[in-house]
């Protein structure tokens, strides 16, 4: 077990039934497992639109970002 996991534990000590139960419905409902997307190519969007809408698939959305460093002084 790692720290973090014994300090969750440790924290779970004492808590009521209830809270028990509410962070048990939280995990569940907001913690679910990561879904796996090896095999699907990883596109990024931007704000809420999907990335078809905004820019062509072979556009590098990362190719200028030193540009953009250098411009607000962004140190990489």
């Amino acid at each position: 077990m790692s720290t973090i996991q014994g300090q969750i534990i440790n924290s779970l000590e004492g808590l009521s039934d209830d809270n028990l139960q509410f962070l048990l419905d939280f995990i569940t409902r907001f913690m679910r497992a990561p879904i796996k997307t090896e095999d699907a190519p990883k596109k990024r969007t931007l704000g809420i639109c999907s990335p078809q809408e905004l820019y062509a698939d072979d556009y590098d959305i990362d190719e200028d970002n030193a540009k953009i460093a250098e411009i607000f002084g962004v140190m990489s």
